[in-house]
């Protein structure tokens, strides 16, 4: 398997991007200490932003740390008929636990029911907080949830492993996910099914999961490896990945080597920017794909990566 960047633009006012979502002709992003959400046009330009939520503090173009809702996963989901993107946060703090939900028709943002900004806000801390009951069903780690992508019946959340803990899948049916996200009557917590992963590693550290997108028979993933310890601080990055999960792997009792590989600049060197989310675009034969990969620089800015992956 190999991943070659085609093409880099970048980014210097749209900051820490952590979530990427197609829709038509239409790139959505969202960054993770920002409060909007940005539209792209087919040929990757700024389009509009909207504000997800009230942007107090976004100050010199970024949320402080402690304050941001690290908006880490995004992903469409329907519902009556009606498109939705949805954004949760990592949960590894506080202030970092409730997920938005936009209603998309056609190519504007439907506010009715949302007040004076365009999302829907969730409380995802009971969500949160059954995960973290039992330690052992995150693989030792503190909650870090840095993956969301739904298809197939299911919607998919990816637990970033930190230190020695591991990559965990985390699946919900989205018949319980969705009356339980939007409150419905008798709808209760959903109930998680966990899947355990192994990633590349390099001086003794583990790659972590980063976004996730279905296409075809897989799940398709990012995966950062970063010199940090905890869920909360940055790290030097030392790579970024490519990867796939069959969804005949998922549910398996085992934990399991997930396909995976370096992405690699033009001049085969690798690319040490931090891939934070990943669309697919389309297949290309059996085994090629094209990719849009976004990715965070840690200082305020963003990258967007067009990709060619071959699959052996």
């Amino acid at each position: 398997m190999k991943a070659t960047i085609t093409q880099l633009l970048r980014y210097d006012t749209l900051p820490s991007a952590s979530g990427l979502e197609l829709l038509g002709n239409h790139y959505y992003v969202v960054g993770d200490d920002s409060p909007y959400l940005y539209r792209l046009d087919k040929n990757f330009q700024v389009e509009s932003q909207d504000a997800i939520f009230k942007p107090e503090g976004f100050v010199n173009g970024r949320i402080p740390k402690a304050d941001k809702a690290d908006l880490e996963g995004m992903t469409l989901l329907q519902h009556q008929g009606k498109p939705y993107l949805l954004m949760m946060g990592s949960g590894s703090a506080p202030a970092r636990r409730k997920a938005y939900l936009y209603n998309i028709c056609g190519d504007d943002i439907c506010r009715e029911g949302a007040g004076t900004h365009a999302a829907y806000t969730i409380d995802l801390n009971p969500l949160y907080q059954q995960l973290e009951h039992e330690a052992d069903m995150l693989g030792g780690s503190l909650l870090n949830i840095e993956g969301v992508a739904a298809g197939h019946g299911k919607i998919y959340l990816l637990q970033r492993a930190i230190g020695t803990g591991q990559n965990v899948l985390i699946s919900y049916r989205l018949s319980e996910f969705i009356p339980y996200l939007l409150s419905e009557s008798g709808a209760q917590l959903p109930q998680p099914e966990l899947s355990y992963f192994c990633l590349p590693e390099l001086n003794m550290l583990q790659a972590g999961f980063s976004g996730a997108y279905v296409y075809d028979d897989k799940l398709f993933f990012t995966a950062s490896l970063e010199d940090t310890d905890n869920a909360y601080g940055d790290g030097e990055v030392l790579g970024s990945y490519l990867g796939f999960i069959p969804f005949s792997w998922i549910g398996k009792q085992d934990t399991l080597d997930a396909p995976a590989t370096l992405i690699l600049q033009a001049d085969g060197k690798p690319y040490t920017g931090k891939a934070e989310s990943v669309v697919v675009r389309k297949r290309e034969g059996k085994t090629r794909y094209r990719l849009v990969v976004v990715s965070d620089d840690d200082r305020g800015g963003s990258d967007l990566l067009e990709v060619l992956l071959d699959v052996e």
